[in-house]
């Protein structure tokens, strides 16, 4: 993205319209991160990037969970930006990112996200899904592993065992005092601004994607990325699914929770890096 883009300036390819600004979120340093706004016929898509400093590096897309928005990103995301091109997008439906009509499905979301990534011409990325984006992750690797430098499955669901909407939400409850406090100021919002029938649906989205099917089939370097304390996607889970894949490694982070984006981010941001020094840069 050109230097001179900062600042609300706008461009328009075809039927496509992007907007920038310095980043106003609270903890989103407008001298590192600038808010992203496109518009596409399917979606307005909102993102937060940091792409000002030159970097031989592959670029990071980190893709959130359900009913979350990409801001509890922020605690990792920040500790990466030094060296790497940062993309945190809302999908559409969640966050300040909007489906023209009706709402996504996973497939949905998947093809959106790569379109997306088409849009700015990434090239192969590294991948980073917490929760039900690991899901749309997994989906995307298996359609368009030309994207995919690698991907690290952070706290994946859905774990089989969980079986219905009701018990997945009971180890939601459970998880809720594993969590810094500070995560509610972002879930709360983007809960109101999602809403509870479609987060409902999406959850539900969830559970009826059996990706088992799908993990023999990834032909690209996956690290499955668990939490000690995560009582979403256990840890037997985590072996389970890394067990599963044919480049698939397992790493299960003491202490952690199901948010460990948020509430471990120093931890996962080394996972992190490990990982893109073995991933060829993209475009």
């Amino acid at each position: 993205m050109p230097q001179g883009l900062r600042g609300g300036a706008r461009l328009v390819s075809g039927t496509r319209t992007w907007r920038w600004s310095p980043s106003d979120e609270t903890g989103w340093p407008a001298r590192d991160w600038l808010h992203e706004r496109v518009e596409t016929p399917q979606a307005s898509w909102f993102a937060r990037l940091a792409v000002s400093r030159p970097t031989v590096c592959p670029p990071l897309v980190f893709v959130h969970g359900v009913v979350v928005s990409g801001a509890y990103f922020q605690p990792v995301a920040r500790l990466l930006t030094d060296d790497f091109h940062t993309y945190v997008p809302d999908i559409p439906g969640t966050g300040r990112s909007h489906v023209r009509d009706g709402s996504w499905s996973i497939a949905e979301q998947a093809r959106g996200l790569a379109e997306w990534i088409d849009l700015h011409a990434l090239g192969p990325s590294v991948l980073v899904g917490n929760s039900l984006g690991a899901q749309v992750l997994t989906m995307l690797a298996v359609d368009r592993p030309d994207l995919v430098a690698s991907l690290v499955l952070v706290a994946p669901t859905t774990d089989p065992d969980a079986g219905t909407v009701f018990r997945m939400m009971q180890r939601g409850v459970r998880d809720i005092p594993r969590e810094r406090l500070g995560l509610w100021k972002i879930w709360i919002p983007d809960l109101v601004r999602t809403g509870p029938v479609r987060g409902i649906r999406h959850l539900r989205q969830g559970l009826a994607d059996d990706q088992r099917e799908r993990l023999d089939t990834l032909g690209v370097p996956v690290v499955v990325v668990g939490g000690e304390h995560d009582p979403i996607a256990v840890t037997g889970w985590i072996e389970a699914m890394a067990g599963a894949l044919p480049q698939g490694r397992q790493v299960i982070v003491p202490g952690a929770s199901h948010a460990m984006n948020y509430t471990n981010p120093r931890h996962l941001a080394r996972i992190i890096r490990a990982v893109a020094a073995r991933s060829p840069a993209g475009g």
